[in-house]
């Protein structure tokens, strides 16, 4: 008898057996991939085919701080699934009406952060808590890229930030990369115990 209910959220699930991911399922609890960090360790390939194929909430993480970008985890999520299967596209679902893989795997993952985050009321509604990402189409990422396409860019295109603005709970941040990448700097200079070359 599993314990497993909808408040759980199960970190890696790297080797799961189809039992273990009925019960997932059944529970109503999700997982939470980790894919620079799965890939870091060796740990091998979660089940991913059978996470979506059973509608398990998805949330992306980075535990091991390697990588501390979102598009850079589906990115690797999906293609690890396309390397260890030998086909394209494998978090698309055209038969749902879900032909984009990238456009997938941000809503999965977005309602997946937003049940691991504890969040009741999530996305463009009253009540919910105003996080965004205002998307800079100048980016070189993005340039000329039409709008069906925009989150298969994101995920899946040269990887940068192109965001134009952030907003965290109903507040705009300040958007200044060189004042921003002034203080990691110094906090990394800091935390390595290096002086900063000039």
């Amino acid at each position: 008898e599993h314990r497993l209910d909808p408040r759980w959220m199960l970190t890696h699930a790297t080797h799961t057996t189809p039992a273990e991911l009925d019960a997932v399922a059944k529970s109503g609890a999700g997982i939470i991939v980790c894919p620079n960090t799965e890939g870091n360790l060796g740990d091998g390939f979660c089940d991913a085919e059978g996470i979506l194929a059973r509608d398990i909430p998805l949330a992306v993480g980075s535990d091991s701080q390697i990588a501390r970008a979102w598009p850079d985890e589906l990115r690797l999520y999906e293609y690890a699934q396309r390397l260890r299967h030998r086909r394209r596209c494998l978090s698309a679902d055209p038969d749902r009406g879900r032909p984009s893989s990238g456009e997938r795997l941000v809503s999965l993952s977005l309602a997946g952060g937003a049940k691991a985050a504890g969040f009741k009321t999530w996305g463009f509604q009253p009540g919910a808590r105003a996080d965004l990402l205002v998307l800079d189409r100048g980016d070189a990422a993005l340039s000329g890229v039409p709008m069906a396409d925009l989150l298969d860019a994101v995920v899946f295109s040269t990887p940068s930030q192109p965001w134009s603005n952030v907003m965290v709970a109903g507040k705009w941040t300040a958007h200044d990369p060189s004042a921003i990448q002034q203080r990691f700097t110094t906090a990394m200079t800091d935390l390595w115990g290096t002086s900063q070359v000039v």
